[in-house]
């Protein structure tokens, strides 16, 4: 690496003399990531990756463009650089030479050149952009973590933006008033996808965790809360809304919970009376019991429910936010319910006394913009709609979130294996779809029993080299196991239960024994919600049946990529 750069600044002109050069910058919070090289190069910002391979490979590519991508998106001093990746393959012939996905790859020999064409006219003050704050977007898990490690809201300038602090100060302001008045209080925040609601709910319970009408976070659906009790070493600030239920709903002979504000995530996925009738015998509604529970506190309560939507994958979700509002004008409750919800919603709730805050509406995904599109994508893709999704997959590639495909699971292994090489922080894994049959034999064994019987909390909080880690790619979660939960790169099984055939998706979904659920309708957003996991983006796996031959080729032109091999990226376009 050394005498590679020694060469470039003899052959360089004199205003080379100017810039500047970082080795193994540091990217605070992203668990020891470093690119090899940085250069300031004027006001151009170069990220230099060495490799000691002869022949270039996608995951090389796709490291160098994500440090110079996330660099421009999170450190403050280089948002207004010129990004310009370069990947030194140090073992390659003199001469070679390729533009491969706005990556430059080149032998050592001839870098000067390039770094030469990377310049741009200006300068950077090197001590300014080496304190420049770096705030990348933390994970879910990150995020709670460092909230409750008595650290600010994660400050992201996306989350700031979104609003995000300004809807927990006015939750906390309304929860203090109908304890100072002796309220009952139903708050309800809703959002894009990403847009930060379930930041929003565990920042407020740690807020009101110390004071004498403390909070909790309630979710129904079980991996997030394991996951997150483990990540915080705590049972406290998270439950299981299904056992919370169970125990201050159903038993009427318990005391009240200590707890005054329940926070409880997707309310419009609680069960209805009709499935709680069905699986657990009671007669009522998840929404009936939590209003309930809250009309057995003293003198007042608030649940504040967060409002997704197109993730219901269980029976009895479907019935959203009508029951909230049966719930609420209940004819016994001792005091009529106040409601404070966004103004979409207040219609709902006409014949209830309701508020309407914008900001309870969360338009802002916390997201970057590529996985925004990405879910657009997602969306076109699952409707049938091919070319529309193939126009929107240019520019979301061309952004920097690969999608890829690939028949051989080796392969996708190897891809992932590569592109996050020497990053700790970073996790993949297999995900696939509980409904899929036969992918057992090709090793991804995604049944009932060993899904069940895996620890999902080590799965995503285990370090890389622990074999019970997502990374070691050996054990697959399925949609129950991975909503509301992320991975940097997730491997998407592609399983025989959604099939294109004759123009359409042909759908096998497993029987449900609930009458009113549509299977068709959960089978989907059980592919929504498998295929919009990745922060970096998708490798989708499509195993070797000859069933499926048809779904690789739709996918393929609906934009999705083979994975490049070296002698494609050789073949492609060479610097001038």
């Amino acid at each position: 690496m050394g005498g590679a750069l020694r060469a470039c600044v003899q052959a360089l002109p004199v205003e080379a003399a100017g810039w500047s050069v970082i080795f193994e910058f540091e990217m605070p919070f992203e668990g020891g990531r470093r690119p090899d090289v940085v250069l300031l190069a004027g006001e151009a910002l170069v990220v230099l990756e060495f490799k000691s391979s002869s022949l270039p490979d996608q995951a090389a590519v796709d490291q160098a463009f994500a440090y110079t991508r996330d660099l421009t998106d999170y450190h403050e001093a280089s948002h207004d650089l010129v990004p310009y990746p370069i990947v030194v393959l140090t073992g390659a012939a003199p001469g070679m030479a390729v533009d491969w996905d706005r990556v430059v790859i080149t032998a050592p020999e001839g870098l000067e050149r390039y770094l030469f064409d990377a310049h741009r006219p200006g300068t950077v003050d090197l001590a300014g952009w080496l304190s420049a704050p770096y705030d990348p977007l933390p994970s879910l898990i990150e995020a709670a973590r460092r909230i409750f490690q008595h650290e600010p809201l994660p400050h992201v300038k996306r989350a700031l933006a979104a609003g995000l602090p300004e809807t927990v100060e006015l939750l906390a302001r309304l929860t203090d008033e109908a304890a100072e008045r002796g309220e009952r209080l139903l708050a309800l925040v809703t959002g894009v996808p990403g847009a930060g609601k379930t930041l929003v709910g565990l920042r407020l319970v740690y807020e009101r965790s110390s004071e004498a009408g403390r909070a909790t976070f309630l979710s129904g659906n079980g991996p997030l809360v394991t996951v997150l009790q483990d990540a915080l070493r705590s049972r406290v600030f998270v439950r299981d809304l299904h056992a919370f239920i169970r125990t201050y709903g159903v038993n009427k002979t318990t005391e009240a919970p200590k707890e005054h504000v329940l926070v409880f995530d997707e309310a419009q996925r609680a069960w209805d009376r009709d499935y709680h009738r069905t699986q657990r015998q009671v007669d009522a509604s998840e929404p009936d019991l939590l209003v309930q529970i809250g009309e057995r506190l003293p003198r007042w309560s608030a649940p504040v429910g967060l409002v997704g939507d197109g993730q219901e994958i269980h029976s009895g979700e479907e019935a959203g936010l009508g029951q909230w509002r049966e719930a609420a004008r209940a004819p016994n409750a001792t005091k009529p319910w106040k409601v404070h919800c966004p103004p979409k919603l207040a219609d709902t709730f006409a014949d209830l006394p309701v508020q309407a805050h914008e900001r309870l509406d969360l338009k802002v995904s916390l997201r970057n913009r590529r996985a925004q599109r990405f879910h657009d994508w997602v969306a076109l893709l699952l409707a049938g709609s091919i070319p529309q999704a193939a126009r929107r997959a240019f520019p979301i590639q061309a952004d920097g979130f690969p999608m890829y495909l690939t028949r051989d699971l080796d392969e996708a292994k190897e891809y992932v294996r590569d592109r996050y090489t020497g990053q700790s922080a970073k996790n993949y894994g297999l995900l696939a779809s509980s409904h899929a049959k036969g992918l057992e034999r090709f090793g991804v064994n995604n049944g009932y029993m060993a899904t069940s019987r895996m620890n999902i909390a080590k799965w995503y909080n285990a370090p890389a080299d622990d074999p019970r880690s997502c990374c070691a790619l050996v054990q697959p979660v399925t949609e129950f196991g991975c909503q509301g939960l992320e991975l940097d790169l997730p491997i998407h099984c592609w399983g025989p239960d959604v099939l294109w055939r004759n123009g359409q998706w042909q759908l096998s979904p497993v029987r449900r024994r609930y009458p009113q659920t549509d299977p068709r309708q959960l089978l989907i957003n059980t592919y929504r919600v498998l295929l919009t996991r990745g922060r970096d983006g998708i490798l989708i796996w499509v195993p070797p049946m000859p069933a499926l031959n048809e779904t690789e080729h739709i996918l393929l032109a609906a934009g999705v990529r083979a994975i490049p091999v070296a002698s494609a990226i050789i073949g492609g376009e060479i610097g001038a």
